[in-house]
C-alpha cells in the first residue's frame, strides 16, 4: 500500500514526527490490551486498577506503563505547533480551523457511534459538554468504546486554545517564560494536593497536570528551532533518552504505577514529559540512520495514527466481549495478552484505522490552509 501523506502546510516535514506518533498509537493500544486481556485471565472480573500490573524489567513497564504514550503525544503537540510558528505571524481563525479539520470529523462520527450503539446513555448536556472541549470531564457523554479516549482529545483542545497566547508570550519573552510557568503549575499542584484534591485525577485528566508535557515541548521545539543539528552527539542523546524513559517508567511502576495517587503526581508528568523531550530530540536525529523500508512503514504509521488511537479501543472491546483475545495461550497472562494483541488484534485496528484514515479524515485533512507567515 502506498500512503498518501497528508503534510502540514504550516511545517517542514520531518518524517520522525510521523514515527513518533505511530509508536505512541500502537503503544497505547498494547497498554490497554495487555493490561485488560491480563486482568480478565487472572481474575475474570470488570477491570479494576488496584490490580495494576508489576513490571520486571524496564522493557515491560513500556507497555504496563503505556499511558505514557499520550504524554509523549502532548510534548509533540508542544513540539510540532512550536517549531511550525516561532517567530511568524500566527492567524488564529486559519489555526483553528485546521484544528478543527485535523481532530473532528473522527471525533464526531465516534461520538455518532457512541449514541447510536450505546442510546441508554444518551444525555444532551453532556453531548454539549463533549462537543464543547469537555470530554475529559464525569459529565460528558458515555459513548462506551468509541468515546473512551476522548479525554485526551479534550485536554488536546485545551492546549490549543491557550497555545497562541503562549506563542505570544515566548515571542515577547523569551523561552525562560515557560519554565516559570512550568514552576506555577507545580505549585498549583502542590496547593492542590494539600487541600486534599485527588491528585490522580487533578494531574492525569486535566490540563493543569498535563500543561507541564506541552511548556517541554514547545521548549524542544524552540531548541530544534536554534540549535538542532543531526549529529553523532545528539545520536547518543536518543539512546540517553531511550534508557532515562525506561528507567523512569520502571521506578515509577515499582512504586505502584498508574494506580498510584499520591504525591508524586505533583511532579510526575513534569518528569515524564522532560524524559520524552529528551527522547524526541536524540530521535530526530538518529532517525536517519532507518532503511528506506523502515522509514515508509513507520511514516504509514504515524499517518494514520490518530485513526488508531481512536479505533483501537473500539476492536479491543469488540474481540474482548466476544472472548476472542486469547486465542493464542502461554504459559504466562501477560505474555498471552501481548502475542493476541500482536498477531490478532493490531493487524484489525491498523486496517480499520487505514480504512477510517483515507474514508473520514483524509478529506477534511486537504482542506487545511496555511495559517503563519513570517513575522
Amino acid at each position: 500500500m502506498t500512503w498518501v501523506l497528508m503534510k502540514s502546510k504550516n511545517l517542514g516535514y520531518i518524517p520522525a514526527l510521523d514515527h513518533l506518533r505511530g509508536f505512541a498509537a500502537l503503544l497505547v493500544l498494547y497498554f490497554h490490551g495487555c493490561h485488560f486481556i491480563t486482568h480478565k485471565i487472572m481474575f475474570n472480573t470488570p477491570y479494576d486498577p488496584a490490580n495494576w500490573l508489576r513490571a520486571n524489567n524496564p522493557i515491560s513497564t513500556l507497555v504496563i506503563e503505556g499511558h505514557t504514550a499520550v504524554s509523549l503525544f502532548f510534548v509533540l503537540s508542544g513540539f510540532v505547533f512550536t517549531v511550525g510558528s516561532l517567530h511568524k505571524s500566527l492567524n488564529y481563525i486559519g489555526f483553528y480551523r485546521n484544528r478543527l479539520l485535523r481532530t473532528y470529523p473522527l471525533f464526531l462520527l465516534f461520538l455518532c457511534l457512541g449514541i447510536v450503539f450505546n442510546p441508554q446513555n444518551f444525555d444532551f448536556f453532556g453531548l454539549v459538554q463533549s462537543l464543547f472541549f469537555f470530554a475529559n470531564t464525569d459529565m460528558a457523554l458515555n459513548g462506551g468504546a468509541f468515546t473512551f479516549v476522548f479525554w485526551s482529545i479534550a485536554v488536546e483542545w485545551h492546549f490549543y486554545l491557550i497555545f497562541p497566547f503562549l506563542l505570544l508570550a515566548v515571542q515577547r519573552n523569551g523561552w525562560q517564560i515557560l519554565p516559570v510557568l512550568i514552576a506555577i503549575f507545580l505549585l498549583l499542584r502542590l496547593v492542590a494536593y494539600y487541600q486534599g484534591i485527588d491528585m490522580r485525577d487533578l494531574s492525569y485528566w486535566s490540563i493543569i497536570g498535563r500543561i507541564d508535557q506541552f511548556l517541554i515541548g514547545m521548549m524542544a521545539g524552540m531548541y530544534y528551532r536554534y540549535y538542532f543539528r543531526e549529529s553523532a552527539l545528539l545520536d547518543w542523546v536518543a539512546i540517553a533518552g531511550t534508557v532515562v524513559v525506561l528507567a523512569g517508567l520502571f521506578i515509577f511502576n515499582q512504586f505502584g504505577g498508574g494506580r498510584l495517587n499520591n504525591y508524586v503526581w505533583i511532579y510526575w508528568t513534569t518528569l515524564e514529559g522532560a524524559a520524552w523531550a529528551i527522547f524526541v530530540l536524540g530521535y530526530l536525529s538518529i532517525s536517519r540512520y532507518y532503511p528506506s523500508f523502515i522509514n515508509k512503514l513507520m511514516v504509514g504509521l504515524g499517518t494514520i495514527s490518530y485513526s488508531i488511537y481512536l479505533v483501537h479501543y473500539v476492536v479491543l472491546d469488540f474481540f474482548m466481549q466476544r472472548d476472542m483475545d486469547t486465542f493464542i495461550g502461554l504459559d504466562d497472562e501477560f505474555g498471552t495478552a501481548v502475542a493476541n494483541v500482536f498477531f490478532i488484534i493490531m493487524p484489525v485496528v491498523v486496517a480499520v484505522s487505514a480504512a477510517t484514515y483515507y474514508v473520514v479524515e483524509r478529506p477534511f485533512l486537504v482542506r487545511r490552509t496555511i495559517y503563519v507567515k513570517q513575522a
